[in-house]
């Protein structure tokens, strides 16, 4: 896990393994959203529900690991970014991360339980808030590859 990672930087393992799945999530939270537009409810409430659980998982051992190697601030050791452009950069990231992961939780728990109901209300105040957690997550991805890019890839 502490090991030097796949991608070719000299980050450990979990930050390239965790770095490749927020690359990919997006793109599997598309698909999910795709299986609701295809009328496809069962599979996407699933899918929705499978992705919000393993990215949940992926943050905790992101979190263990960055405690266990130092820190941020140890990263930050051999990268040439701006430390103080970083931390700002981070602050950001960390609040998008937050508040999309609420909406998140907030849409899945409102959703099972209103999923049987089925009014028209819920299916648009359903998607309103769908869109804006699928911007929300995106954003937080890119902007987690984006310091994984600045700490690891723009190194000294």
């Amino acid at each position: 896990m502490f090991e030097v990672g796949f991608l070719g930087t000299s980050s450990p393992f979990y930050m390239d393994f965790i770095t490749l799945y927020f690359g990919l999530l997006p793109f599997l939270m598309g698909a999910a959203i795709f299986m609701a537009v295809k009328k496809q409810y069962e599979l996407h409430y699933k899918m929705q529900l499978a992705i919000f659980i393993v990215t949940l998982i992926v943050v905790v051992i992101f979190e263990i690991g960055v405690r266990i190697s130092g820190g941020f601030s140890a990263f930050m050791q051999e990268s040439s970014a701006n430390y103080s452009w970083m931390v700002s950069f981070l602050i950001v990231h960390i609040l998008v991360a937050i508040a999309s992961v609420i909406m998140w939780t907030i849409l899945i728990y409102t959703a099972v339980k209103q999923y049987k109901l089925q009014t028209q209300s819920f299916v648009k105040s359903h998607k309103k808030l769908g869109k804006i957690v699928y911007l929300g997550m995106s954003l937080t991805s890119a902007m987690g590859v984006l310091i994984y890019y600045f700490i690891f890839m723009y190194a000294k």
